[in-house]
């Protein structure tokens, strides 16, 4: 396949990356894809030979984390100019979202952590006035977000 939009498979380590794997699949191989995520001993093995970007973990207790990733998450917007985003959350990817959405219209795929079972965390109230499409694993969820889809545990 021609490799023609760039797209951004943005989620934090751990199960976010974990999730966001089994739902692209090999999306990755066959597309212009890079990976933004945080800087692990884990994350870096997985990622030594494909694109990717590194940011700094949004903490909200901790605003100068959220101003450092901001800050970040505008210049690799800016530099890459994804097409689309698919994203498992958590926080990190927040400002990446926000930014792609308002300065370049990009389309936002989210797709709600497992572990959410009956309630949500705080990435998807955040995230979810952002997205094209929002995908919940856990039909209890809808109740909460009516405009999701279910999709099934990944």
């Amino acid at each position: 396949m021609k490799k023609v939009h760039k797209i951004c498979l943005a989620c934090s380590a751990g199960g976010h990356l974990r999730e966001l794997q089994l739902a692209v699949g090999s999306i990755p191989n066959d597309y212009n894809c890079y990976w933004l995520t945080l800087k692990t001993t884990a994350t870096k093995a997985f990622l030594k030979d494909k694109e990717h970007v590194f940011l700094v973990n949004f903490q909200p207790a901790k605003i100068w984390t959220l101003l450092l990733n901001s800050i970040q998450a505008f210049f690799w917007v800016l530099i890459k100019r994804p097409k689309v985003i698919i994203t498992t959350g958590a926080g990190v990817v927040v400002p990446t979202v926000f930014f792609a959405k308002k300065l370049l219209g990009t389309k936002v795929i989210f797709i709600n952590s497992a572990a959410d079972v009956t309630s949500p965390s705080r990435t998807p109230v955040w995230i979810e006035k952002y997205t094209d499409l929002f995908l919940v694993q856990w039909e209890d969820l809808l109740e909460v977000f009516p405009n999701a889809m279910c999709c099934g545990v990944l």
